[in-house]
């Protein structure tokens, strides 16, 4: 006769075994989220993956991603999104680098990839 204790006692050794082998749930884990905004990121074509969480990146460096591309890279300070880089409307005037992180621009600009590839101090959506 099976023991009323049979699925409950399974379910714990099931967990015992995912535990030593190290694939155990992150049951109440907390990740940590470092302070700033992750900058755009370029989608590479290998899909290459340095970190799933802000823990497994080095100092003040984010885990930052792009479609299936994840990173680690310096934050920027300033919240909001780069405005989407649309080639009908060409920055065309602007073909040189203006910034290179979010502190370089003033006010609540970010500095973001214009038409040309570079960067340039642009108005963030929220």
């Amino acid at each position: 006769m099976a023991s009323k204790h049979a699925p409950f006692s399974a379910f714990l050794c099931g967990l015992f075994l995912l535990f030593i082998l190290g694939l155990a749930p992150a049951i109440g884990q907390n990740h940590t989220q470092k302070v700033g905004v992750c900058p755009e990121v370029q989608e590479s074509q290998d899909c290459r993956v340095e970190c799933r969480s802000d823990e497994d990146c080095p100092d003040v460096l984010k885990c930052c991603t792009a479609g299936c591309t994840s990173v680690c890279t310096i934050p920027n300070e300033k919240k909001g999104k780069c405005p989407d880089n649309d080639s009908s409307i060409s920055l065309l005037g602007i073909c040189k680098d203006e910034c290179y992180s979010d502190t370089d621009c003033s006010g609540p600009l970010k500095c973001c990839i214009n038409g040309c590839g570079n960067h340039s101090c642009l108005t963030p959506h929220h």
